[in-house]
């Protein structure tokens, strides 16, 4: 059997199923989405509905459904090699990642963002001005970042930078080369995603919904892979992802702390 040959008709038999599903949510309900009425009146359903099953909205839903695309999506890698040119750092490659390690640390001078912290960090490493801070998911021994594409986030190209005691002890990268999209296509709501995660009864009664927002996500352990526009929902300090195409949940996403940490 030809496995490469064989992998490849099912990724892509998966994503024709991808697509038709796609439709098929959008012919039901994709043009209910278009008017500025519809919306207004699909937030105001939600809302009575979550009240309905005790879940609290504290979050800013966009109201924006634009046209989007799959994206294929390339890890390539940083390696040490590329590194060497940058002092003060020592540069591992794990997989799907690089793990570096500053030496010296860089010292947190006074209150700073973490994206002023990322410009800090610059110097020693590469792409550093296509990630965005996640504050969501950050805390005070690790700050997360997402590489950015179109001003949307790769949830699964993270990067992770480790602090302690006043210091930038190190980060570990992912980043990903996107070479190609596929066909524009309109996308479930925010809402529609939420309604989704409820009745599946992945938000439970008594949960608070936290945080929503548009990106894109994939298998995340592959080299080569197709990324889908997904909804991210955080509730009650965990989060799922919804696809925007078909309304299925993606599973989620384990990020790696960094070694000895």
């Amino acid at each position: 059997m030809d496995w490469s040959k064989t992998k490849t008709i099912l990724i892509w038999a998966f994503l024709m199923l991808d697509v038709f599903l796609g439709y098929q949510v959008y012919a039901t309900r994709g043009g209910y989405w278009q008017s500025p009425e519809a919306g207004q009146s699909e937030k105001w359903e939600l809302e009575d509905y979550l009240r309905q099953h005790n879940v609290a909205l504290d979050a800013e839903v966009p109201t924006e459904t634009p046209d989007m695309t799959h994206l294929d999506a390339e890890y390539t890698g940083i390696g040490p090699i590329e590194m060497q040119e940058m002092n003060g750092v020592q540069a591992t490659v794990e997989k799907m990642a690089l793990a570096a390690r500053l030496d010296p640390p860089i010292p947190i001078r006074g209150q700073i963002t973490p994206t002023e912290l990322l410009r800090q960090i610059g110097p020693r490493m590469m792409y550093a001005d296509q990630y965005m801070a996640d504050l969501y998911q950050s805390n005070q021994g690790r700050l997360l970042y997402w590489q950015m594409y179109n001003k949307l986030p790769l949830f699964v190209a993270p990067l992770e930078v480790y602090l302690a005691d006043g210091n930038i002890l190190g980060y570990r990268q992912t980043y990903l080369n996107i070479r190609s999209q596929g066909q524009s296509r309109p996308i479930i709501s925010g809402y529609a995603a939420i309604r989704s995660l409820v009745e599946k009864q992945i938000i439970h009664p008594g949960e608070r919904i936290e945080n929503v927002s548009l990106g894109y996500y994939g298998s995340f352990d592959a080299e080569i892979q197709v990324l889908a526009p997904v909804w991210r929902i955080i509730h009650d300090g965990k989060q799922h992802f919804v696809n925007g195409f078909t309304g299925a949940q993606e599973r989620p996403l384990v990020t790696t702390y960094f070694p000895g940490k």
